[in-house]
């Protein structure tokens, strides 16, 4: 399903051509369970997840982040933010790499070589509602070449983010990919970016240094199950009419929705976190040896001015990933200097 993008056939649908959307741009998210549009932890790259995410503390925070996906596919993303009189203005750059494709002609003679890459744009602007709610919104421009055609979208993601008074009970709703493919690999074809609509909770423990959080993603559309080839032969035939059909309303579909997540935060400089992705699982596991796929694990340390980031996730049974990333404050560096 991520490798969608290579087959450039004559009309590739928007939600093949972009589809390396659904890997995560935080290192964070990539630990609790691959998406979280509940919990903010600092890293400005979240916001990708959900532009309504506003810190103060993450008022000139850069992240840099490394994904080493599957074989030579790698990703890089850098990412920033900035605290303003309009409100929080962030952006992040991802670079999604497939690597290098030899091409032949018919009679199987090589010809030469060429890369295929995607790329994606996101500037975002989070504005405070009250001293509990938030929102944003980010405008994306996605582009991916392979060989000598390329393909491009332009689509908006909005967010909605609550806070308790008490900080324990966090939510939050996103609206994704609000836009359209404006140039195909054929350069001819226009249409809309597969939308998403999205939410999540997250619960923190006074007496537990734990939070629990919950997405239920694409409510929008219920049959996830029908792109399955799996599922698809969960049939029941009718004895009189002979006539298939398969059942939707299965707990199946219900749980291909839902991520789950726990994070053990026992202080502000280190954390660690855990997820689940059912979907993934259901998906992408080997029914005869399923492993770990679908679950993600991660740790976050911070040392001096730095946070360390690390994620694991496991997409196939042949091999997990491996998340990168680094995180500062520039504004520690400016007062330290400017001090000094």
């Amino acid at each position: 399903m991520f490798l969608m993008p290579i087959v450039a056939t004559a009309q590739v649908p928007a939600s093949q051509v972009f589809s390396f959307q659904d890997l995560p741009v935080s290192v964070i998210s990539a630990a609790l369970s691959g998406t979280q549009i509940s919990q903010s932890r600092g890293d400005v790259a979240q916001l990708a997840d959900n532009p309504a995410f506003l810190d103060s503390s993450m008022h000139q925070n850069a992240s840099l982040s490394y994904l080493n996906y599957v074989s030579t596919i790698n990703q890089a993303t850098l990412a920033y933010g900035h605290m303003d009189s309009i409100g929080f203005i962030s952006g992040y750059l991802r670079y999604f790499d497939y690597g290098t494709f030899i091409e032949r002609d018919a009679s199987g003679v090589e010809l030469g070589k060429f890369k295929v890459a995607d790329y994606e744009l996101g500037v975002s602007l989070t504005r405070p509602y009250n001293d509990r709610i938030s929102y944003g919104v980010t405008f994306k421009n996605l582009f991916s070449a392979v060989q000598r055609t390329h393909a491009y979208g332009l689509g908006f993601d909005f967010g909605g983010y609550y806070v308790s008074k008490d900080q324990n009970f966090r939510a939050g709703v996103t609206l994704d990919n609000v836009g359209l493919q404006l140039i195909d690999y054929t350069g001819t074809n226009v249409q809309s970016l597969p939308v998403s609509l999205n939410m999540g909770i997250a619960k923190k423990f006074d007496k537990a240094p734990l939070i629990l959080g919950f997405q239920y993603s694409d409510l929008q559309r219920w049959d996830l199950a029908a792109t399955d080839l799996n599922a698809q032969q969960d049939v029941k035939v009718d004895q009189l009419t002979g006539e298939v059909t398969r059942p939707k309303f299965t707990m199946d579909n219900f749980l291909r929705h839902l991520n789950a997540s726990v994070s053990f935060v026992p202080s502000e400089k280190f954390s660690l976190m855990a997820g689940y992705s059912f979907r993934r699982r259901l998906e992408l596991a080997s029914p005869t040896r399923p492993a770990l796929v679908g679950f993600s694990f991660g740790a976050n340390i911070k040392v001096k001015r730095f946070s360390l980031m690390y994620a694991i996730t496991s997409y196939h049974i042949n091999g997990t990933s491996n998340h990168l990333g680094i995180t500062t404050n520039l504004n520690e560096w400016y007062s330290s200097r400017t001090k000094s």
